[in-house]
């Protein structure tokens, strides 16, 4: 019998198996399909709140502060009649003090009036403004009945009601020059983000811009 020079015969089938292992691994895996990637969600972001801008032509605004003024002025002279009704009342002044003062503050209401009635006034509150001076015409001769009440020789009675009928006269003005802000306001335009006004001809600028509102998508994750 000849002797076989590989006693280990079997051996070589080991690495043939490996290797036909690793082959059939190889297939498998690249015959899978590639797995499906999670769809990625979205969130959608409101856009941000819309601004506007109101604004008033330039004589409009200019003539409020000339109201403001105008309180002021009222304020002022309605504590001057009550300081000085007060100090009559009090015997802190005599009679001839009191009467001085009163027509003090007369000729400087009379003076007021004046300037409240050739005040140069938008076109848009001509008609509210002529109410305004019709009742400011009003308050001079509302004084004057104070220091005819001071004159009368009586308990004072009549002077103390032409001092309430001044105030409840003050009172009537201020409500005038609130009729007046309420119809500048509405000559006030209003402008939403990225949007401009035009004027006309000789018409006051109103001119204001706002950057415009976006909706911006981001992914989650």
């Amino acid at each position: 019998m000849p002797r076989n020079p590989d006693p280990k015969h079997g051996r070589w089938i080991l690495p043939l198996i490996i290797l036909a292992m690793v082959v059939l691994t190889i297939v498998f895996v690249t015959s899978l399909e590639p797995a499906e990637q999670e769809a990625g969600t979205t969130t959608t972001l409101p856009p941000p709140p819309t601004t506007t801008t109101t604004t008033l032509p330039t004589d409009v605004a200019a003539f409020l502060v000339t109201l403001d003024v105008y309180e002021n002025q009222l304020s002022a002279f309605q504590a001057d009649v009550a300081a000085i009704n007060g100090d009559w009342e009090g015997d802190q002044i005599v009679y001839n003090e009191a009467h001085s003062l009163f027509e003090g503050v007369e000729a400087a209401v009379t003076a007021w009036e004046d300037t409240v009635a050739g005040a140069e006034v938008p076109a848009e509150l001509a008609e509210a403004h002529v109410a305004l001076v019709l009742e400011v015409e009003q308050l001079a001769p509302s004084v004057a009945n104070i220091i005819v009440g001071l004159e009368e020789p009586d308990d004072g009675s009549l002077r103390r009601e032409a001092v309430t009928a001044f105030d409840d006269q003050v009172g009537v003005i201020l409500t005038a020059i609130d009729a007046v802000r309420a119809e500048a306001e509405t000559t006030a335009t209003t402008i939403g983000e990225g949007e401009t006004s035009t004027t006309g001809p000789g018409e006051e600028p109103t001119t204001s811009l706002a950057t415009s509102a976006t909706s911006t998508t981001l992914p989650e994750g």
